[in-house]
Parts: structure tokens; C-alpha cells; sequence
């Protein structure tokens, strides 16, 4: 397959994980392309470096996930998807809950959908978050079957 055909979409790429996610797969002569808002601090940075280190290489898509028209456009030719845009603070989403609602499950519902749409689908990998499942220390996990569940279940 040529490169276009392989090329990577990373939603919130300029993110911390999304930034070197795209270097390990830009220094493995990956295609990338990035969206992201730009809004956290430090995400400049984030792609200044990736610039120098991979200069015209990377595709940047400067979007939200909240809008879907630019979720399409950039899911447009790409063979997987990282979904890593999210709203990541706690005490972000006690403060505002409709902002972080709309940034985590309809900017994941617009990701969704555009692969849906897309003449050839991509892979998706969806990254989440330890605290969807809270304070989970006292819960016994087994393996059953190559999977993990809750202790009690097998029982």
C-alpha cells in the first residue's frame, strides 16, 4: 500500500500522548496527520518540536472534535484513527459538565461517525481514561478466556 493509504489521523495529536505517538510513527516513515484545537498551553511547543524534528512531514489539521464537518474533512484518506482528544480535567468537568460532555462523548460520537461514513472505514483506537472507572483498587480482577473480568462474575 502506498503512504497516503496508511496515513494515521491523530484527534488531540499535540497532546502530550498524541505528540509521541506521532514521532514514534513519523520516525518509522509513517504518514500523519494531526487535529487538534490548540487551545491547551504547551501544545505549540508540542508541534514546533515535532517540526524539527520532522518538518513538512506532518499534516496538521488545526479543528475540534466538536465540529463534525472538520472531523470528516480530516478523517478524509486515512487507515486509522487515535482518538485522543478529550477534556481531561476533573475539576474542568465538575465546573463546566456541558463543555466536557461535548468535547469527550460528541466530539467521540463525531470521530465515530465520519469513519462510519467514510467510503473505506478506518481503524479506530480510542484511548479512555482510568477515571471513567474511579477509585478501583479493592475490586479483584481474573482472566478468563484472554479477557479480564470482575472476580465475582466468575463465580
Amino acid at each position: 500500500m502506498d503512504q497516503q493509504s496508511e496515513r494515521s489521523l491523530i484527534t488531540g495529536g499535540a497532546g502530550f500522548i498524541g505528540t509521541n505517538l506521532a514521532y514514534k510513527l513519523l520516525a518509522e516513515g509513517k504518514a500523519v496527520r494531526i487535529l487538534d484545537n490548540f487551545e491547551r498551553n504547551g501544545v505549540e511547543r508540542n508541534k514546533i518540536w515535532l517540526e524539527e524534528n520532522f518538518g513538512e512531514r506532518i499534516d496538521y489539521v488545526r479543528g475540534d472534535v466538536r465540529d463534525a464537518n472538520s472531523v470528516s474533512k480530516a478523517m478524509q484518506g486515512v487507515a486509522h484513527v487515535y482518538h485522543l482528544a478529550a477534556q481531561v480535567a476533573v475539576t474542568t468537568s465538575v465546573l463546566d459538565p456541558l463543555s466536557d460532555f461535548h468535547t469527550n462523548a460528541l466530539g467521540t460520537l463525531n470521530v465515530l461517525e465520519a469513519a462510519r461514513q467514510s467510503k473505506h472505514p478506518p481503524a479506530i483506537l480510542l484511548a479512555s481514561t482510568n477515571k471513567v472507572y474511579g477509585g478501583m483498587e479493592d475490586v479483584a480482577i481474573s482472566e478468563s478466556d484472554g479477557r479480564y473480568i470482575y472476580s465475582d462474575l466468575c463465580q
